[in-house]
């Protein structure tokens, strides 16, 4: 029998611990009431806190119930307005792109060949001007030439004058009169 008093002793043992832990946990319950009485004071503010809160939920749903259903209105009224449009637009803004990039190349071309025409021109002024310059140097040369004939006509015109001059007055004596250099004339 020995058996017996083993099982009895442990079944005590466990009985006394569960007993314990009873007694434990009556204690925590205890203190737990009296935390239990001051939280049951504090339980009304809290509820009466609570139903503000879920008021102030409920209202700011219904509000953005109505943002959401301003915001599809107004999604449905822009892509009624600007969908439709939008495709027009893009090809009108690729025909534009198109007539200016046909434009830009044309110029380009257009440019291309101005420059060689400005090269050529600017050939030819630089050929005329020289020649001009070559012109004004040759004007100046017959102009000099033409004062330096017409002072020659002068000189022969005096010297004509003081011929018929000398000639028209009889010798007072025979011999000749000395004829004057042209250069030793006077001035």
């Amino acid at each position: 029998m020995t058996v017996i008093p083993g099982l009895v002793r442990r079944a005590a043992v466990g009985a006394e611990r569960h007993l314990r832990e009873g007694v434990g946990l009556l204690v925590k319950v205890g203190r737990d009431l009296e935390r239990s009485a001051e939280l049951g004071r504090l339980l009304p503010g809290y509820i009466e806190r609570v139903t503000i809160l879920e008021q102030a939920v409920r209202d700011q749903g219904a509000e953005l119930r109505t943002v959401r259903t301003e915001l599809d209105s107004l999604v449905g009224q822009l892509n009624d307005r600007l969908l439709p449009r939008i495709d027009e637009r893009m090809d009108d803004t690729e025909r534009d792109l198109a007539a200016v990039a046909t434009s830009l190349i044309r110029t380009g071309r257009d440019t291309a060949g101005n420059s060689a025409r400005l090269e050529s021109a600017e050939r030819r002024i630089g050929d005329l001007r020289t020649k001009i310059a070559q012109l004004e140097q040759r004007t100046g040369l017959w102009r000099d030439l033409q004062s330096t004939v017409a002072r020659f006509g002068d000189d022969l015109d005096a010297m004509r004058a003081r011929m018929a001059l000398r000639a028209a007055e009889p010798p007072a004596d025979a011999s000749p009169a000395p004829v004057q250099n042209i250069t030793d004339r006077p001035a």
